[in-house]
């Protein structure tokens, strides 16, 4: 693989995003979708993350990917719930999830991205949900807060992901406007096994 049959991937439409569920474990319910980009390779089949994310970040490619993926999302998730809607399922509460990689977390303009993704896609701010590693938020904590913030301002929802991997205290947690950690599965894999 290169960068460039990955540059070519995003202007062919070779990439296309799988959900995963998001269930509310009282209640037994779909509350909503994590996108994970998949690129579907003319030769090579359907490629998972672990196989073109890296030369992503490497090539600078993770921004126009990123931005790929978060209008894409913002875009299916407002179809279905027009869909959802005129089949008389529930709505409220459908919110999709999108990770952020520090490349894009670094643009000027990402904020104005995001609201342009929402804008067109017409969903409204409170169903997205950005995740943003712990080391991405730990590279300019100062930049970060103030970025987290903005994208708050909008009105949508921002969470750390891959918490316990970085070098990141609790301080810090006080410090950025978010709202939920997902702790990193080194810490849970064992749960049932290890009682410390």
């Amino acid at each position: 693989r290169t960068s460039n049959e990955l540059h070519r991937a995003i202007e062919r439409d070779e990439l296309e995003l799988h959900y995963q569920p998001v269930v509310d474990l009282q209640t037994q319910t779909l509350v909503g979708m994590e996108a994970l980009v998949r690129w579907q390779h003319p030769t090579r089949g359907l490629l998972l993350p672990y196989e073109f994310i890296s030369l992503a970040e490497d090539s600078g490619l993770i921004v126009p990917l990123g931005a790929w993926v978060l209008n894409e999302a913002c875009r299916q998730t407002a179809q279905w719930a027009s869909l959802r809607a005129t089949t008389d399922v529930d709505t409220a509460g459908l919110n999709i999830s999108v990770n952020v990689s520090a490349l894009q977390l670094a643009e000027p303009g990402f904020p104005n991205q995001v609201a342009d993704a929402i804008d067109e896609s017409g969903i409204h701010p409170d169903r997205l949900w950005l995740e943003i590693t712990e080391s991405a938020l730990m590279r300019d904590a100062d930049d970060a807060v103030s970025i987290l913030q903005s994208l708050r301002d909008l009105g949508l929802h921002v969470e750390i992901d891959d918490f316990g991997t970085g070098y990141s205290s609790l301080s810090y947690l006080q410090r950025f406007p978010v709202e939920t950690l997902k702790i990193d599965r080194s810490f849970v894999d064992d749960l049932d096994q290890r009682s410390e």
